[in-house]
């Protein structure tokens, strides 16, 4: 007699394609609607999420992370244009150099108050209506600098464009790191800061097309449209995918009724400098946005005075700090999150001081070089190796390591107002830093040479390395208590 044949085993339950898919690939996988859509019904409510998935990337991640990176790499028109019209304004108009350096630090200084005010303004007009009104005045500003012909005129306009311009970075920044899971909140951080560089290339080839067919004062006509034209964008998309203040709040806050009303009290008072480790982030990012920023703004006008290219030319050269900038940020956010196992501040020291070994190397380049035929392909492959290094620290010293600070800090955790307050602190700190190069980066070229002050701007950089030693030890020390909680 034939045997009978053994039972099948049981089918395995199938698996939904989005539980096997990383999480960019779920993130498109349409939300369940929790409750009949109705006019006015917030776009919270409407979206019922599974508690297993509150580490996947959703749609409204992604979104609200491409309408950002676009509009915050357009907003790079109300910084770039005066770095490529500098020579034309210096042949045109009869300008000194430190008359041009004027217009930068007013630019600087304005930005400096804007992002130091940043904490009072959330708690007054909430974080929507900033970033709106951002972008509408610094696009009108921008293109009333078109209008001027005169040094003071051309600062008063430039200074307003800093002013209003300055919370849309901090703002933003902490926006990313809420809709991100901590997972691959760095990953997120260090790709959306890109869209610095890659704005800055955009901003730099734009302004260098329009001054070319142009004229100088089309520049900025043409920046300050393209600036104003997201005011509306973002008054419309942002009310609708801000994130729910609840679940932003991390999970390990929760706590009885007295603990909850001691710690509301803390919060009260609560200034950005209570926060362990933020007065050295905040000194760090200051010799950071330093050498950055002498970059962004001379980097133009010392390919042309110093390699002897056009103004049009010496912009579109100079995109190769931008280019490896937007390396750098990539390479640096999947460092952090891959490599250094979320330590940001760990991960900044040993960019910074590689940032300084690659001044040191441009410094000897540039005094075993002869002005007007430099050897152009070492100088480019210094600056951008310089644009990778130094993108990493200032992305994440302006960006993630502020909430990450205030998180480490169990007093303080989850306080999404101290967010705002210690990155406006940390961003104004880094903006003084930029206003400091503006009022002496002309001097010392006129004293030193571009040598000396690539020696200068070395120092800064190691200084950064130096300084977040105390971040570091907070962030360690935090570290190393939530993996023994874990545990």
């Amino acid at each position: 007699a034939r045997s009978p044949l053994p039972p099948k085993p049981p089918r395995a339950p199938a698996q939904h394609a989005s539980a096997m898919a990383p999480p960019l690939i779920t993130a498109f996988v349409r939300p369940r609607l929790a409750a009949p859509l109705t006019w006015g019904t917030p776009i919270d409510s409407l979206i019922a999420v599974p508690a297993e998935t509150e580490e996947s990337v959703t749609s409204r991640a992604l979104f609200i992370f491409g309408l950002t990176y676009v509009a915050y790499a357009v907003l790079y028109l109300a910084r770039k244009p005066v770095s490529v019209v500098k020579t034309t304004l210096e042949a045109e108009l009869k300008m000194s150099i430190a008359a041009l350096g004027r217009i930068d630090a007013a630019l600087l200084l304005a930005y400096t108050a804007g992002q130091l005010l940043l904490g009072r303004t959330v708690a007054m007009l909430g974080r929507t209506l900033p970033l709106v009104l951002a972008f509408a005045l610094s696009g009108a500003s921008t293109a009333t600098f078109g209008l001027a012909s005169s040094a003071s005129s051309m600062a008063t306009a430039w200074a307003a464009s800093g002013f209003f311009a300055a919370s849309a970075n901090p703002l933003m920044v902490i926006l990313i790191g809420e809709v991100f899971p901590a997972s691959v909140r760095a990953t997120a951080i260090g790709a959306w800061a890109s869209s610095q560089q890659l704005g800055g290339i955009a901003a730099n080839l734009v302004s260098a097309a329009v001054l070319r067919s142009y004229g100088w004062r089309s520049v900025f006509f043409v920046s300050g449209a393209a600036i104003a034209a997201f005011a509306p964008l973002l008054a419309v998309a942002l009310p609708l995918c801000a994130p729910n203040p609840a679940a932003a709040r991390p999970a390990a806050t929760a706590s009885p009724p007295q603990a909850r009303a001691g710690a509301a009290k803390r919060r009260a008072t609560a200034g950005p400098l209570a926060v362990r480790g933020a007065a050295a982030v905040a000194g760090g990012y200051t010799f950071i946005k330093m050498a950055r920023y002498c970059l962004m703004f001379w980097l133009p006008f010392f390919l042309s005075k110093y390699c002897g290219f056009s103004p049009p030319a010496a912009a579109s050269v100079a995109t190769a700090f931008d280019v490896g900038g937007a390396a750098g940020n990539l390479a640096a956010g999947v460092l952090c999150d891959r490599l250094y196992g979320g330590r940001m501040m760990l991960a900044s020291l040993h960019l910074s001081f590689a940032t300084a070994a690659g001044f040191l190397a441009w410094a000897v380049l540039c005094a075993a070089s002869v002005e007007g035929s430099p050897p152009v392909l070492l100088h480019v492959a210094a600056i951008t190796f310089i644009g990778f290094c130094i993108a990493g620290p200032d992305g994440i010293l302006g960006g993630g390591a502020s909430r990450a600070l205030v998180d480490y800090d169990p007093r303080h955790a989850g306080d999404r107002t101290l967010y705002a307050a210690v990155s406006g602190m940390v961003n104004g700190c880094g903006s003084i830093g930029a206003l400091l190069q503006g009022l002496v980066t002309s001097q010392l070229v006129a004293v030193v040479g571009w040598a000396g002050l690539f020696v200068a701007l070395a120092a800064a950089t190691l200084a950064t390395s130096v300084v977040l030693l105390p971040a570091v030890a907070v962030e360690r020390k935090a570290l190393r208590r939530e993996a023994k909680g874990g545990d």
